[in-house]
């Protein structure tokens, strides 16, 4: 299921999703921002968990595990 940028909020909330690891804060932020397109249909649960386990460690980037899972998060734009 691709997530769907079709507003500036997605956008936004899409740049949040790929904070880089290690910032301070950049855990949460990229879960609040996978909790965004969870709400819409656009990110499966299995995805949205990924990023909850990450959330708490701001240096553990979620993308390696989402790689060795198999799970992809491609977009489309409107």
């Amino acid at each position: 299921m691709p997530i769907r940028i079709a507003s500036p909020e997605d956008a936004r909330q899409f740049a949040d999703l790929a904070t880089p690891a290690g910032l301070p804060g950049s855990g949460r932020l990229r879960y609040a921002a996978a909790m965004h397109f969870y709400g819409r249909g656009s990110l499966d649960a299995e995805t949205l968990e990924v990023y909850r386990i990450c959330a708490l460690i701001d240096a553990e980037d979620p993308h390696p595990m989402l790689a060795r899972l198999g799970l992809a998060i491609p977009t489309e734009t409107r």
